[in-house]
């Protein structure tokens, strides 16, 4: 029987020897730590989740709210107040849902769907709505104060006017970068709706998936138009364990179960900052959960936990990461 998270935070400590490869490993510390939401009846969705560290607000989907995002906070896991992101195709509607949140100027509040990015002001009240000009706009985050959304070779953010501008290889000629053949359509549309953006005051970081079974790439967008990569370390990841793919039956009712490696611990790992300006990529995988990669250097520190304690971390601050516990008991049926 699954109950439903706890939002805590646990330290971080730096581990002696650890992999012969990385330069430093940061595990996390469960004996310490505080526990921020203990509610049996929260059912809160990690991959819908932003952090204002500033005003110490968690932002988070919870089962409660379907189409609305609540507000919690930090310091005494008390409610603050939940944002309306109702289903439809008014300016201030999702088409089919609020897919990412990111925190927007003065504790204000971006988040995007399938067609449009909607303003909030620090009150939770919208203000604004943006069509951008790029299929599949899921992510989005604040750049130097203006929304902006991943696309094709780059970055699109709203304009002044409302419009959408380039930002890095993008719309080389006509609106996007041509596919050389049919069959990149399809991978092109993927690696758009698997990707994952963050931004400082002047570069746009996106974590896209290319090849599989292998790392993500790490892209820089600067506003002026220079295009940078960051190296995702790749310790840590391969061999330790098998998934199982979708199960089939066979026709005498037997079940086949295939099972390959699974996918680098970077597959689907959302991107933020912490409070010194490093790159934090946070994954799922139980034994790394991601990295600490320093911008400017590439530099980096694995984040690693134990499978003893199932959880989902979303945010490092300081010495601190911010999960959401799952604890589980496992009840057994017949003999």
């Amino acid at each position: 029987m699954l109950r439903p998270p706890l939002l805590s935070t646990f330290g971080l400590i730096l581990a002696t020897g650890g992999l012969a490869d990385a330069q430093q490993v940061l595990e996390i510390d469960f004996e310490g730590g505080r526990t921020i939401i203990d509610d049996e009846w929260r059912a809160m969705y990690s991959y819908l989740t932003a952090v204002d560290w500033d005003r110490n607000v968690l932002y988070v989907r919870d089962a409660e709210e379907p189409e609305g995002i609540m507000a919690f906070s930090l310091e005494t896991g008390e409610w603050i107040r939940t944002i309306p992101t109702p289903k439809g195709d008014g300016p201030y509607e999702f088409a089919q849902g609020a897919r990412d949140i990111a925190i927007g100027p003065g504790g204000g509040l971006n988040m995007s769907g399938f067609v449009r990015v909607v303003e909030y002001d620090p009150e939770g009240v919208p203000i604004d709505s943006w069509r951008p000009e790029v299929p599949v706009p899921r992510k989005v985050c604040n750049l130097g104060g203006a929304p902006a959304v991943p696309t094709q070779g780059g970055v699109v953010i709203r304009g002044p006017d409302g419009t959408s501008v380039a930002i890095g290889p993008v719309r080389a000629q006509g609106r996007r970068t041509a596919p050389e053949a049919a069959s990149d359509v399809g991978a092109i549309w993927d690696r758009l709706r698997t990707a994952h953006i963050a931004c400082s005051d002047d570069k746009a970081y996106v974590r896209m998936s290319y090849t599989e079974g292998e790392p993500d790439s790490l892209f820089v967008y600067h506003r002026h138009g220079e295009k940078q990569t960051l190296a995702v370390p790749v310790e840590d990841a391969r061999g330790r364990r098998l998934c199982i793919l979708q199960e089939e039956r066979r026709p005498d009712g037997s079940l086949i179960r295939p099972e390959r490696p699974c996918p680098h611990w970077s597959k689907g790992a959302r991107l933020s900052f912490d409070d010194r300006g490093n790159v934090v990529l946070l994954g799922i995988d139980g034994n790394t959960h991601g990295a600490v990669i320093h911008p400017e250097t590439g530099c980096y520190a694995l984040i690693r936990g134990t499978r003893e304690h199932p959880h989902a971390p979303i945010g490092v601050h300081s010495d601190s990461v911010l999960v959401l516990r799952r604890p589980f008991e496992i009840t057994r049926r017949g003999n």
